[in-house]
């Protein structure tokens, strides 16, 4: 199975780029675990067709589309 393509909404990458190294280290390692199966854990269905896992001092909430391989991650939030 191909790895999923993980993009950003421009709101959620605008606060991608504003995380701390602790908080990007911990997404980055996120993204990965993700990219390989967005629907296992730590993933929690959000049953709207929406998924969300948590990082490092925040989330993502995403979709996904198997017929294109990607995550849309639409927003992030750092606590």
């Amino acid at each position: 199975m191909s790895a999923y393509a993980i993009r950003y909404a421009d709101r959620a990458a605008q606060r991608k780029r504003a995380l701390g190294a602790p908080q990007r280290a911990s997404l980055e390692e996120l993204e990965k675990r993700l990219s390989l199966n967005p629907f296992g854990p730590p993933a929690i269905s959000n049953r709207d067709n929406s998924w969300s896992a948590a990082f490092q001092g925040g989330f993502i909430t995403y979709v996904v589309s198997n017929r294109h391989v990607v995550i849309n991650v639409v927003d992030l939030v750092a606590l």
